[in-house]
């Protein structure tokens, strides 16, 4: 009877050591939200740095070509007005 009262007081005291109590439970479920949301957060800005870095990649090539048609068109406007000079002297000239 010594042997078996015994017996169930290590399997109590072993039980008790495997069973959280309510705080600890708590304790490790808010530690574990807390994780999460750090994890949450980490990627929302890992999301919004590649955004950034799209919409940054898009404005250096619309600026680019923007760039490029207006230096198309300022030659075609050098052209036009050199042809044009050339008119004019021709034309004085009576040619």
């Amino acid at each position: 009877m010594k042997t078996a009262l015994l017996a169930a007081a290590g399997l109590l005291a072993l039980g008790a050591c495997t069973n959280s109590t309510p705080a600890e439970n708590a304790s490790r479920n808010l530690s574990q939200t807390a994780e999460n949301a750090v994890d949450d957060i980490r990627n929302a800005a890992a999301e919004v740095r590649e955004d950034i870095a799209n919409q940054t990649a898009d404005l250096r090539n619309a600026t680019e070509n923007a760039t490029n048609m207006i230096e198309e068109r300022a030659g075609r406007v050098r052209e036009a007005a050199g042809n044009s000079v050339r008119d004019l002297g021709n034309a004085a000239e009576g040619r």
